[in-house]
């Protein structure tokens, strides 16, 4: 299974900010050219997340976007279900010709049943486990990246 674009760049711009969290806002223009995303798109993507209350903003010319919650406490299945909506664990209403109806009835069920369980996995994958596995990967403590001296 696929995650939406819409679910991927959430999840890129909410690991940003979860990598930088005690060090004050990002901006949406800063989160987009680390991750190469178009602003725009971005933005929408991060007012969803702030209308559901994963993130917050800050106004002004040091402003930005910050987590509303500790990363421990956003699950990915969260961050699908507030950017995707439902629909993406459904498959279709099971509705056809009569000659193929058994046989979609059986496809929705293995559907259903293999997207339940991904959804119960992605319920206990946490924001902050996202984070450590970005730091792992890296090699070092991505701390550092942020950190910049005059």
């Amino acid at each position: 299974m696929k995650l939406s674009t819409r679910s991927t760049y959430g999840m890129r711009a909410l690991v940003e900010l979860g990598l930088t969290v005690g060090r004050g806002p990002l901006s949406a223009a800063q989160i987009a050219e680390r991750q190469g995303l178009s602003v725009a798109y971005l933005e929408q993507l991060l007012h969803r997340l702030k209308k559901q209350g994963l993130v917050i903003s800050v106004r002004g010319p040091k402003g930005g976007y910050l987590l509303a919650k500790e990363p421990e406490q956003i699950t990915v299945a969260e961050i699908v279900r507030i950017l995707d909506g439902d629909g993406m664990w459904r498959n279709g209403n099971g509705k056809g010709k009569d000659g193929h109806r058994h046989a979609q009835r059986i496809a929705q069920a293995v559907f259903r049943c293999v997207h339940e369980r991904l959804e119960d996995s992605l319920d206990h994958v946490t924001l902050k486990d996202l984070c450590d596995e970005v730091r792992e990967l890296a090699g070092e403590p991505l701390e550092h990246r942020y950190v910049f001296h005059i």
